[in-house]
């Protein structure tokens, strides 16, 4: 478990903006709010922030945003500012947290994905309170949060409510051979999981915990944005991403980060966030 100082590279201190808060009862559907630290679970982690754009209303889509952390860190203050940009552009957008992955309590794959889906079905009961749409939502994070996107759109939305999802250099296969190469990833894996790989019992788990074997026909419209020099996530993850994406004819966009690492800053941060505001855009 030491091993897991490294991935808190995945974390990045948020910018800090000046921004006026609310309470659900001062709601106005007129103006930009935001409401924080909003409670959708009985878990000290079931958090959540929304910023709900200027005149809303129960049609206007929400997108979530899932932090990265390795499944075991992180913090939805990552993505402050981003749910203020959506607000600004017409949408409600939510940061949240999760409960973490963790062995000696008994949390592993599929109860991150259930807590994602717990907020989608928290902010459906919140439509007529918040103005917001109860059918129209968009899952996008990073690292392991981009995993837990897809996994949670793949395996969770029958009811199809999740019309997009994106993943932002999301581990996609938790048996491949390029991504199990990467020193910290088996023992990240065992711990999300919740078994070491040693059985073919032990595969089919390690398969239902990956979007790679889970995706299907019917999956929900898909984003991947991956970086050609990510040294925890294979680009090539990316790549076979999109093959399999191909191949079983699910609407899906590639954006390749031509020269960035895992962690993006800068004009590679900016990128991915322009092309996936717009790619929320078009099939929210």
């Amino acid at each position: 478990m030491k091993r897991f100082g490294y991935l808190l590279l995945l974390l990045v201190i948020p910018s800090l903006f000046s921004c006026e808060k609310w309470q659900e009862n001062q709601l106005d559907f007129t103006k930009k709010q935001t409401l924080y630290g909003i409670t959708y679970g009985p878990h000290s982690r079931h958090k959540l922030d929304i910023a709900l754009p200027a005149n809303r209303t129960t049609q206007t889509p929400v997108v979530i945003f899932i932090h990265g952390g390795a499944w075991v860190a992180g913090d939805k203050s990552v993505f402050a500012q981003d749910i203020q940009d959506y607000a600004d552009q017409g949408m409600a957008c939510a940061t949240i947290n999760y409960r973490f992955a963790n062995e000696n309590k008994n949390i592993h794959h599929p109860e991150l994905i259930a807590d994602i889906r717990r907020a989608v079905d928290f902010i459906v009961s919140k439509s007529d309170k918040w103005m917001v749409s109860t059918s129209r939502f968009g899952l996008v994070g990073h690292s392991a949060g981009g995993h837990l996107s897809l996994a949670t759109a793949y395996q969770l939305n029958g009811d199809g409510k999740i019309k997009a999802c994106a993943s932002w250099a999301g581990p996609v296969d938790l048996l491949d051979a390029d991504q199990r190469a990467i020193s910290i990833a088996p023992e990240l894996f065992d711990v999300y999981v919740g078994t070491s790989l040693n059985t073919p019992q032990d595969s089919l788990l390690y398969q239902n915990a990956s979007p790679f074997w889970t995706v299907n026909t019917t999956s929900a419209p898909t984003l991947l944005v991956y970086a050609s020099e990510d040294e925890l996530v294979p680009y090539s993850n990316g790549l076979k991403m999109k093959t399999k994406l191909e191949n079983l004819g699910v609407v899906s966009q590639f954006a390749p980060l031509t020269g960035a690492s895992h962690t993006w800053s800068g004009t590679y941060l900016q990128e991915a966030r322009t092309t996936t505001m717009s790619w929320f855009q078009q099939n929210l």
